[in-house]
């Protein structure tokens, strides 16, 4: 075979695999249960530029008004709040500033019952002096105390997979997470039955999906559950894999994260690349590599009722022309936003894309747009 040949059918073959589809039942067969909803929401590190770092630690219920008036502009009906030394409220100012940027969240009439926090539950089974030293409780109970329902971990700095580790070696590691993943389930029940959310990633062990859910067996889905950020599991797993995964685990998914996914095949080497890209909103169905009505549908089959989360992490052009990528926390005295590179309106208009697609799509995967806040 020549290699233009090659390429070509490598090329096709991509394609083909990124489109195909699940058989789903009809619409009469399958029809969204009563109460199942949709509701679009924002990660607030994509909105850390509505003031500066400083700013935000000065007047915590302002903050949340812009951060509300920002996500409600960029047409979404909730804010999933950063908790974190590097987000909107520092663990140290949780009690008073956590209360006061919610309720300036609320006031613009977004929603906002979940967090994001940087708890990463060891692999070792005899530690437990990570829930002091990353402040669980300190957390925990003001967030449930102040109508917090879930929130995201695993954002950054939890176990993975050592190379150089096999079998029964990977059971041992999961058998030790799913032990402190008991004492943080443990801890969510004693204050009001909160919902942690395990963030899918290629750095950590959930990228599979499957092995956060071994790690989970036992314990309440109510308690402990998958954030499942299919750019993250279908770029490992493209095809019908991610489809299989969603399938087998909906039980333990309590909350999605959402971006697009294109790929390309070097035309030298004929590998495959997958990355980011801007959705194209009110119309067209994507990159490609994810089938988005595919994906609704399941949710839609599967029972899942909770926020769409959106990750923006792909690039788009600044002021300069030259393409700039929007996975950063920008706060407002960042050189981009300093020099008028980028702008809040530019910020609000691309992400006006990314809830525009959610809705679009999640309605051609049969949610009625009612369903959709």
């Amino acid at each position: 075979m020549e290699r233009r040949d090659f390429l070509t059918g490598a090329t096709a073959a991509a394609a083909a695999l990124a489109a195909k589809e699940l058989v789903l039942p009809t619409a009469a067969q399958a029809q969204p249960a009563p109460g199942q909803r949709l509701v679009t929401q924002l990660w607030s590190r994509h909105l850390q530029w509505v003031g500066t770092q400083a700013q935000q630690v000065a007047d915590p219920y302002g903050t949340g008004v812009k951060v509300g008036e920002a996500a409600r502009a960029a047409g979404y009906a909730a804010v999933d709040l950063t908790v974190r030394n590097d987000g909107h409220v520092h663990p140290a100012n949780v009690a008073t500033h956590l209360p006061a940027m919610l309720s300036g969240i609320r006031s613009t009439g977004a929603l906002c019952d979940h967090i994001g926090v940087n708890f990463a539950p060891p692999a070792d089974p005899a530690n437990t002096a990570w829930i002091a030293s990353q402040s669980v409780h300190q957390i925990l109970s003001v967030a449930g105390a102040h109508g917090i329902r879930k929130y995201r971990f695993n954002n950054s700095g939890a176990v993975g997979f050592g190379s150089n580790t096999f079998g029964a070696q990977i059971t041992t590691l999961l058998d030790g997470v799913r032990l402190n993943h008991r004492r943080l389930a443990a801890i969510n029940a004693q204050y009001g039955g909160l919902c942690g959310v395990a963030h899918t990633h290629a750095s950590n062990i959930g990228v599979t999906v499957y092995d956060y859910a071994y790690a989970m067996q036992g314990i309440s889905p109510q308690l402990i559950g998958i954030n499942l950020a299919i750019g993250h599991t279908a770029t490992a797993a493209p095809g019908t894999m991610w489809q299989l995964e969603m399938r087998r685990n909906m039980p333990h998914i309590q909350c999605v994260a959402v971006e697009d996914l294109a790929a390309t095949v070097d035309p030298e080497t004929g590998a495959l690349s997958i990355g980011r890209v801007q959705p194209p909103g009110a119309t067209g169905t994507g990159g490609g590599v994810i089938n988005w009505a595919t994906f609704y549908s399941l949710l839609r089959l599967g029972g899942y009722s909770g926020a769409v989360e959106s990750q923006i992490e792909y690039r788009i052009a600044g002021a300069d022309g030259n393409p700039v990528s929007l996975n950063s926390a920008f706060f407002a005295d960042h050189a981009q936003f300093a020099s008028g590179n980028l702008t809040p309106a530019m910020m609000i208009a691309a992400m006006r894309k990314d809830s525009d697609f959610i809705r679009q799509r999640a309605v051609a995967g049969g949610w009625s747009p009612d369903q959709v806040l």
